[in-house]
């Protein structure tokens, strides 16, 4: 079993968790961490997007992917551009009844549909992300990002990521392998404290064998030499170029998103291998990156960059950790999740960050890593938080399709600090009737921060759909978790959680009630099956939502995808498409 499906399969075999609830608090302080900090210092340049023209005619890649290994060809493209108008959603404003609001007060207010599969390249998944400032909505994605209005709903630009950060990108010696900069998986932050807008990506330059042969992002992910073949373990040929990757960040020049963005290239100290699956968060003095990196080796990095210079726009002090590990905990740690701590922490403070450990096949443990100092003398440590054991969640049903939805397995989605607690969330198995007919559903976590343990948390979901991919959001009073539901009668639909402070409930509530605190919207169904073909069994979806509370710190605007009234041939040249939907969110009490 190569690397890519021990990670998607681990833990689908297991039975049945135990009843949900906080574990233990015992605690236990890590030492020997990571490798670091190792200083750096990086240049930039400045960009006017509102300058940037659309680049088109690019020579894109011929082979077609389940996830954005490679561009979309011309053809998809032509073929997705087509459906442009199929299936559209129009905006609703906040004076329009919406006949699916909750009863209890989670309402929606503006929603409008944001970037679909038709207006990229067609590469699936969407990662989308949102940015909410005082009047814009920005929307980042694979492989661009747009502003919109945030009230009218009106798509004011769109520019594609590789443009954005043009000016700080190298061509390598004999070309882009793509025929151009190949950025992805972006991220997307407002700094409530500064008012910017703040994006990352990372950028992969596949390598190429002796006999020219791109060494692509999945081979990578799968752990396979260079130019192995399938099935032939050491067969590899020897590389003409190796692959590297990038961190790219961004940051506004002030609040408006639609001017000059001062722009970064940040490469990992080892830069030979995949960057992927970026994070980002940000505290009062420094903005923080991480990433899985796949190397000789597996391993999760991070680095903290001087917030003040690169808002400025000038030179950068970066402060590299390699390495990242949890002495204390035998499993391994994966996709850590910088929190979004605009308020606090810094010279004068605690950053905090947040994964879940690797289950195999299953884990019962959270690391909490705590960085102080950030800029001028960075530390990093890791604590142990015990939580309930969980196991790697199964792939969820859809209707009128054999195909599964890929729920992305345990990893956290994102990490939102508050006045001393963070939130986070994952996706689980749950067996909810004890019966071994496990779905997928969303665990969450209340993590007081001083005590370091979780004092609050609980599985939300029902026995007869997946719930899964659960991003979070909280001001301290409310907090709210977009995520997606599927199931054998329910087609891939956006939906939002909500509660509020003082609607807690007991500790370890679980069902798809209100026992919890928790109430629920339906935000925009699925309408069709979805399989863009390519002969996969489970199509990728996600890989992750957004949430961006609203600078007024009364309403959360959310997106996520769905799948629209669109159905293609699984035969057919081109992809079943994804639309993504933008809404804002408020607990009316």
């Amino acid at each position: 079993m190569n690397r890519r499906q021990a990670l998607q399969l681990a833990g689908l075999c297991v039975g049945s968790l135990a009843v949900p609830g906080i574990g233990s608090t015992d605690v236990r302080a890590a030492s020997d961490c990571a490798n670091g900090p190792f200083e750096r210092t990086y240049s930039g340049a400045t960009v006017n997007i509102a300058h940037l023209d659309r680049k088109r005619g690019r020579k894109e890649g011929s082979k077609k992917r389940s996830g954005p290994a490679s561009p979309a060809s011309e053809r998809e493209m032509e073929s997705l551009q087509s459906n442009a108008e199929r299936g559209r959603h129009g905006r609703r404003s906040r004076n329009e009844e919406r006949a699916d609001e909750d009863d209890e007060g989670l309402s929606i207010h503006d929603e409008y549909d944001g970037v679909g599969a038709e207006g990229t390249r067609g590469g699936v998944p969407s990662d989308s992300q949102i940015a909410t400032g005082r009047s814009k909505n920005v929307h980042a994605l694979n492989q661009q990002i747009a502003v919109f209005n945030k009230r009218s709903g009106n798509q004011q630009l769109k520019v594609q990521l590789e443009d954005l950060f043009e000016p700080v990108i190298d061509e390598p010696e004999g070309g882009f392998a793509y025929g151009y900069p190949f950025v992805f998986d972006p991220r997307a932050r407002y700094d409530r404290n500064e008012d910017r807008f703040v994006i990352a990506a990372v950028q992969y330059e596949p390598g190429i064998t002796a006999d020219g042969e791109i060494v692509d992002r999945e081979e990578q992910e799968e752990g396979k030499e260079p130019g192995e073949e399938e099935g032939k373990e050491g067969d590899s040929e020897p590389l003409q170029r190796p692959p590297k990757g990038w961190w790219c960040i961004a940051v506004s020049d002030n609040s408006n998103p639609n001017g000059k963005w001062h722009v970064y290239r940040i490469p990992p100290l080892n830069n030979e291998g995949l960057v992927d699956y970026p994070t980002l968060g940000l505290d009062r003095d420094a903005v923080y990156l991480a990433q899985n990196f796949f190397g000789e080796e597996f391993e999760v990095t991070m680095v903290t960059l001087d917030k003040e210079a690169m808002y400025d726009g000038r030179d950068v002090t970066a402060n590299h950790f390699t390495a990242l590990d949890n002495p204390d905990v035998a499993n391994e740690d994966f996709t850590v999740q910088p929190a979004l701590q605009p308020f606090s922490g810094g010279s004068d403070g605690t950053f905090y960050l947040v994964d879940s450990v690797f289950p195999s096949p299953t884990a019962s443990a959270l690391t909490l890593w705590e960085v102080t100092d950030p800029v001028n003398d960075p530390s990093l440590d890791c604590f142990t938080v015990d939580v309930e054991e969980f196991a790697y969640p199964p792939t969820a049903r859809q209707p009128n399709s054999e195909k599964r939805i890929d729920t992305l397995g345990t990893r956290l989605m994102n990490a939102d600090y508050n006045d001393g607690s963070l939130w986070t969330a994952h996706t689980i198995q749950y067996d909810w009737n004890g019966d071994g007919n496990a779905v997928a559903a969303i665990k969450w976590y209340e993590i007081d921060t001083e005590a370091r343990e979780v004092v609050r948390s609980g599985v939300y979901g029902d026995p007869d759909r997946s719930y899964f991919i659960p991003t979070v959001g909280s001001d301290g009073d409310s907090t709210v978790i977009t995520h997606n539901v599927s199931g054998p009668d329910t087609f891939p639909r956006m939906d939002v959680l909500g509660r509020n402070g003082d609607d807690r409930g007991d500790d370890g509530n679980e069902g798809n009630d209100d026992e919890n605190g928790w109430r629920s919207v339906v935000v925009q169904d699925g309408e069709s099956r979805y399989d863009y073909g390519e002969g996969e069994d489970v199509m990728r979806w996600g890989d992750y939502n957004g949430v961006s509370l609203d600078p007024d710190e009364r309403t959360f605007w959310t997106v996520s995808q769905y799948s629209p009234d669109i159905n293609i041939d699984p035969d057919a040249e081109e992809r079943d498409p994804y639309h993504t939907r933008i809404a804002e969110i408020s607990l009316d009490d």
